[in-house]
């Protein structure tokens, strides 16, 4: 075998594997009552100044507006379910508690004095009346924090889908909920030292992470999209696209040529998706 033939045969291997890595899920479930729609990233909050992010307040903001909600869920100390995006408390709440750490009756008040909500307390809120993205954060156990979110969304009667940045929480769906639509959330753009690894930060900026969770869609920072991965993945595989998170309507209104689901912040949306 000459040499051109062996360098072929390596870079078609090459590209069989890079393919098999980034595929999605070959089928999905039924997604209609979730696309094509407007999602408030952590409710309709304004900053944290009077209506705090992932609040009851934000979240019911959201309903009344007729946005979906975007929110983020973790586990306590004693092993409860709260919707907090950073992993202590100190940002929002001006307080620091480490949230996996610490006992959800010890949790500090949000700054309009009401707690942090309980996944459940959310989904009575809501009540089905719009969808929502639920973020399954990775600290402590991704696969245990699923587990848990799960079971408080087996019973819940509205359109719903589950996404992480993580992995093993979307791998967890996979196995344990496979009819439920899930999503691998990743980002492109300069890497956040804070935020992830260098070889975690390749790994989902390129999508290599998606033969262990074979999601039904990809959540991507999406004026960051740039990337032989998600031009593959546009063109190719043409999966369902989730946008995060736009805080212009410039930016709205490319990501609306690729994206069906569309998650806002910090601005008042044109309402056509």
């Amino acid at each position: 075998m000459g040499w051109l033939m062996t360098v072929l045969i390596l870079m078609a291997l090459v590209s069989a594997l890079y393919l098999f890595l980034i595929a999605p899920a070959r089928r999905r479930p039924d997604a209609a009552g979730l696309i094509d729609r407007l999602y408030a990233h952590r409710g309709l909050h304004d900053g944290n100044q009077t209506v705090p992010e992932n609040s009851l307040a934000a979240f019911a903001r959201a309903v009344e507006a007729g946005y979906g909600i975007e929110l983020d869920v973790q586990l306590t100390g004693d092993g409860r379910a709260v919707v907090h995006h950073d992993a202590d408390t100190l940002r929002v709440c001006g307080e620091s508690r480490v949230i996996r750490r610490t006992p959800y009756a010890e949790l500090p008040a949000l700054p309009d004095g009401s707690a942090v909500p309980l996944l459940s307390d959310v989904l009575a809120l809501v009540a089905g009346r719009v969808p929502l993205i639920v973020e399954i954060k990775h600290y402590g156990s991704p696969a245990e924090n699923a587990a848990r979110a799960l079971e408080a969304l087996r019973g819940y009667g509205g359109p719903y889908c589950v996404e992480s940045f993580h992995p093993m929480a979307v791998r967890y769906f996979r196995k344990a909920a496979p009819a439920l639509l899930r999503g691998q959330l990743a980002m492109g753009g300069p890497r956040d030292p804070a935020e992830s690894g260098a070889i975690a930060y390749v790994a989902l900026s390129l999508l290599l992470v998606n033969a262990l969770g074979r999601p039904h869609f990809v959540a991507y920072s999406c004026a960051a999209d740039r990337n032989l991965s998600m031009w593959l993945m546009k063109r190719c595989f043409r999966p369902l696209l989730a946008a995060w998170t736009i805080r212009d309507q410039r930016t709205l209104d490319r990501a609306r040529r690729d994206y069906r689901m569309l998650i806002f912040e910090r601005f008042s949306p044109d309402k056509r998706a």
